[in-house]
């Protein structure tokens, strides 16, 4: 299958259109959620067989990545990387080359979701338990009744060809994969050619969200760039995750030192 990138594409030309940054060495698109509603439904209605991969990057993502080569790959496969964390948009203001806005991975999911809707797309999700799948699976097709909706657990091993079989019979416009970094984008790189003309992307707890069974931080949370340490109040094993916070911001203006 051919992979590259169309250039008579309006989708991927978006990307040179509003330029990239680059924190840490990992080039995020300068994007806002306006510009992502563009992207996606032009490339939902592009005649291409390229999948569409994005990964919606927080501090914690990018710090590991740095730190893991075989990740680090993975990551820089993407077609897209937004700045899904506050902490990311702040570390290119430091740079002095900053982003324009925070683009949430769950906000682009929603996009998403609307255009599958409008469009009669189907999509599937990928992660979490059964319950929760299945709450998911529910709520989201009531919530978007013209899109079809599917979804499978995340508990297999990352090379299991039945459960990429089962997606792929599904025929999916749209696959969000919430199995937590790196895994979800891992399972993306791997398996992203099974697929033709597919959007791809991680979203973490996301799933949990629509599921309803975790609920998402409070608007004025959020409006206080804090969402991340909401989510960390609420669920105690990202607690130990915070250590990466540190670790990021000294990477960050050992950059900004290095490129004076």
């Amino acid at each position: 299958m051919n992979t590259s990138k169309p250039s008579n594409n309006h989708a991927y030309s978006l990307i040179k259109q509003h330029g990239q940054v680059n924190v840490l060495g990992f080039m995020f698109d300068n994007v806002t959620m306006t510009n992502m509603y563009e992207v996606i439904k032009a490339y939902s209605k592009a005649e291409t067989k390229h999948n569409l991969f994005v990964v919606t990057a927080n501090p914690e993502i990018i710090h590991y990545a740095s730190e893991t080569p075989s990740y680090r790959n993975v990551i820089q496969q993407a077609d897209y990387i937004i700045p899904d964390g506050t902490g990311i948009v702040k570390a290119a203001k430091i740079l002095g080359t900053p982003l324009k806005e925070r683009v949430p991975g769950i906000e682009v999911m929603e996009t998403c979701l609307q255009i599958a809707d409008k469009e009669e797309k189907r999509v599937f999700l990928l992660g979490a338990t059964d319950e929760v799948i299945t709450k998911a699976v529910r709520n989201i097709q009531t919530q978007y009744p013209n899109s079809v909706v599917a979804g499978h657990h995340g508990f297999f091993k990352i090379d299991d060809i039945t459960v990429v079989n089962e997606i792929r019979d599904f025929q999916p416009d749209f696959i969000f994969v919430g199995m937590g970094y790196p895994r979800q984008e891992q399972w993306i790189a791997q398996h992203r050619d099974a697929f033709e003309h597919t959007f791809m992307m991680g979203v973490g707890g996301s799933i949990d969200v629509f599921s309803g069974t975790v609920k998402r931080a409070p608007l004025i949370w959020r409006k206080l760039n804090l969402e991340w340490l909401y989510r960390s109040f609420k669920d105690i094993k990202r607690i130990h995750r915070l250590k990466r916070i540190p670790k990021f911001i000294m990477a960050v203006f050992k950059q900004k030192i290095a490129h004076r």
